[in-house]
């Protein structure tokens, strides 16, 4: 099951994807009346007018099997059954624009880190637990599927990194790993877009290195790893959620990342450091799970290609990841770096 936020007709909908078709669930409601049969399908016990995505996975059991009723019954009638019913409720994908699944998520956290390729060449010991960052969480922070990412003209490099979001379904408190995966709704997809740009201002010539020993090159070092990632549309996030049910063992997933057609990384989620399961412990030990939240797992690989300060990208170029099962998330860019010199106050 493939859940998506959307606009469609200058409306924000929300919707079931299947196949090339993306279905507006309030639509589907309204449809089912109007089927002439005695006996007709009920998918909430709830009213879920003006009901968002986040609200859905809010009413727990009641709105996944909903759901779930719901998109069975969307293949039955496309099949079987009198397509013209859901007439008004059916919308192509490639016509809409696509939002982040969970347009402003209750937290955005990153795992910094958590590939065991990132530290074979690095004096760094590897974590036991699971280190990161917030992101910002606003509308222009967070972008969909095919929504432009913007290059400020102030960096040097940036990078883009396949990485698998985690998106929380119910809430919980000190969650042992054996159970983490009962919070999970379901999977998305992030481009964990940065630039060492910050890291080298704030370091200037500082071995990094000193990380290890020099509390003011740590302080440095992970200040600057947010600021590179809180930039304007440097989290896409898409192209939607997939129901954990459609994805049994998410350590088990190639990956692939690339610019504009061409493959820059592929990889396997089984390579990290930080499983999904201690990752959700670890951080419920410090605050309450909420239903929307999303977790994205870090790279599963080299730390992401970069795309250097001498590289130009055009309006033809784009960023694309996919990951095998889940699907590919694809962003246009918009490089407005237009000179190698320096520019900063």
């Amino acid at each position: 099951m493939k859940l998506a936020s959307f606009i469609a007709n200058e409306k924000e909908r929300t919707g079931l994807v299947v196949g090339d078709t993306v279905f507006d669930i309030h639509e589907v409601v309204k449809a089912v009346p109007n089927m002439k049969t005695f006996s007709k399908p009920r998918f909430f016990q709830t009213d879920i007018t003006g009901f968002r995505l986040i609200d859905l996975l809010e009413l727990g059991m009641e709105g996944s099997d909903g759901l779930r009723r719901m998109n069975d019954f969307i293949i039955w009638v496309m099949e079987e059954g009198d397509s013209f019913l859901l007439r008004n409720a059916r919308f192509d994908c490639e016509a809409i624009r696509w939002l982040p699944p969970i347009p402003n998520p209750p937290l955005m956290f990153g795992i910094g880190g958590n590939s065991p390729f990132f530290f074979r060449d690095k004096p760094y010991q590897i974590p036991g637990y699971p280190q990161g960052f917030l992101r910002p969480r606003s509308r222009t922070a967070l972008i969909g599927h095919k929504e432009t990412v913007t290059i400020p003209p102030y960096l040097r490099n940036f990078r883009s990194a396949a990485e698998l979001g985690v998106i929380i379904g119910k809430t919980g408190r000190y969650v042992p790993a054996k159970e983490a995966m009962e919070y999970v709704a379901g999977y998305t997809l992030v481009n964990d877009m940065c630039s060492d740009t910050w890291k080298q201002y704030a370091l200037r010539g500082i071995d990094e290195a000193l990380v290890e020993t020099d509390s003011s090159v740590f302080a440095a070092r992970h200040t600057t790893s947010f600021y590179s990632r809180s930039i304007d549309t440097f989290a896409p996030v898409g192209p939607y959620l997939v129901s954990r049910d459609e994805v049994p063992d998410p350590y088990n997933l190639m990956i692939y990342n690339r610019l504009s057609g061409i493959q820059r990384e592929r990889s396997y989620s089984q390579a990290l450091v930080n499983d999904i399961e201690h990752t959700i412990e670890y951080l419920s030990r410090m605050f309450t799970l909420k239903p929307g939240m999303i977790i994205h797992m870090g790279t599963m690989s080299i730390d992401g290609y970069t795309v250097e300060q001498d590289m130009r990208l055009t309006d033809e170029d784009y960023f694309e990841i996919e990951y095998e099962k889940i699907g590919v998330l694809r962003n246009p860019v918009n490089d407005l770096r237009e000179s190698e010199e320096e520019i900063w106050p």
